[in-house]
């Protein structure tokens, strides 16, 4: 299998962390409004400086396909986390990694990069959690790959 092959039936990003706002234990509801849009921002052009003109030819690869969205926490100590609230804070992420979607009529970024969040097109591997030596090195690996 050739290098473009590959690069056709998979992509990965790195990504930061989501906020410690968007955890589902976080309180302060205008606090987490904020760190929501800022988090999604943040992925929506991270992720098309690191594809640049592939994402173009990504997006017109996966018409009709399935995806699997599998993410890797790299998360640098030793405290304990729970990767079900890492997961759902997630979520602004995925969104940005999905279609434009609109809201009381204003666009919501989405990189096209997913056709859709709902299980007809888009299956979560299992999210992990990996650990790194150093802050820096902290971040989401997210990896988005054609299954059907």
């Amino acid at each position: 299998m050739t290098n473009r092959a590959i690069m056709d039936k998979r992509i990965t990003l790195l990504l930061p962390l989501p906020p410690k706002e968007l955890s589902p234990n976080a309180r302060g509801l205008w606090d987490r409004i904020e760190a929501t849009r800022e988090y999604r921002d943040t992925v929506y052009y991270d992720a098309l400086r690191q594809l640049g003109p592939r994402a173009e030819y990504w997006r017109c690869s996966i018409i009709g396909k399935r995806l699997r969205l599998t993410e890797t926490y790299r998360i640098a100590g030793k405290r304990q986390h729970d990767i079900r609230n890492l997961f759902a804070a997630f979520k602004a992420g995925e969104d940005a990694l999905g279609p434009v979607r609109y809201w009381r009529g204003t666009p919501i970024l989405g990189t096209g990069l997913l056709i859709g969040d709902d299980d007809s097109v888009l299956e979560h591997g299992p999210p992990r959690i990996e650990r790194v030596k150093t802050k820096a090195e902290e971040g989401v690996r997210v990896i988005i790959e054609e299954i059907g």
